[in-house]
């Protein structure tokens, strides 16, 4: 019988783990690099997040188990390339899955499903290619929350992480009765304003939309109890 690809698997292989070691400055001065060109975490704390929304979302929606473990696979891995670099982390993300399982007796339609959802995460002029991808998708793209800021320096910030430094609270919520999925979040106006949120996130916000469509729900935001979609 053949052994299927699991969640557990990929949380407990030793190449990933080392990988995520080096993004996170683990190793002495290996962290330069990252800081130069991002304040906003691309660690495994953001894999486990968006990993458990993207669960969450197939779960609650009624998907099968094994919909719900390929999608939860496709979040955990979803950044692991920007270990070669961010531009085109996408991209490399999936080679490089495909390169860690590495057994031709491996490479079947799971493993194409988990390579396919990794590899338009971040192409927004498409639409998401199935249900793994769409939540993936959103369980990245609504990942804002400060906690992903790693210094307290809010001069050192650009405008792009000013925003998610404002955002203080971050929850997504599925509604199965009224299919939606829900982005309820508080921003500390004396950070930023609401409408610095948009300028940033507008993109990610319509990505979301789109692939909430993919998962045949509507998408919701509310900022400080405001709907605005």
């Amino acid at each position: 019988m053949e052994r299927l690809l699991n969640y557990k698997e990929i949380r407990n292989n030793v190449e990933i783990q080392m990988y995520f070691k080096y993004m996170e400055g683990y190793f002495e001065n290996t962290n330069q690099a990252f800081d130069l060109v991002k304040r906003k975490s691309y660690d495994k704390s953001h894999a486990l997040h968006t990993a458990k929304i993207a669960e969450r979302i197939l779960k609650y929606l009624g998907y099968k188990k094994r919909e719900q473990e390929l999608a939860k696979i496709a979040a955990y891995m979803h950044d692991i390339g920007n270990i070669i670099s961010k531009r085109g982390h996408d991209q490399s993300s999936a080679i490089m899955f495909l390169n860690i399982i590495g057994d031709n007796n491996r490479y079947d339609e799971d493993a194409f499903t988990i390579v396919s959802a990794i590899g338009c995460h971040e192409d927004k002029t498409i639409e998401p290619v199935s249900p793994v991808a769409a939540a993936l998708i959103i369980g990245d793209k609504t990942d804002v929350s400060h906690e992903r800021i790693g210094t307290e320096d809010l001069y050192d910030f650009d405008k792009h992480s000013l925003v998610v430094a404002a955002c203080k609270n971050v929850n997504v919520i599925v509604n199965r009765e009224k299919m939606s999925i829900e982005l309820k979040i508080k921003i500390d106006s004396t950070i930023c304003s609401v409408m610095n949120y948009f300028e940033i996130f507008m993109s990610r916000i319509n990505y979301c939309r789109r692939a909430s469509s993919v998962l045949k729900c509507s998408f919701e935001l509310y900022i400080n109890d405001d709907k605005f979609l």
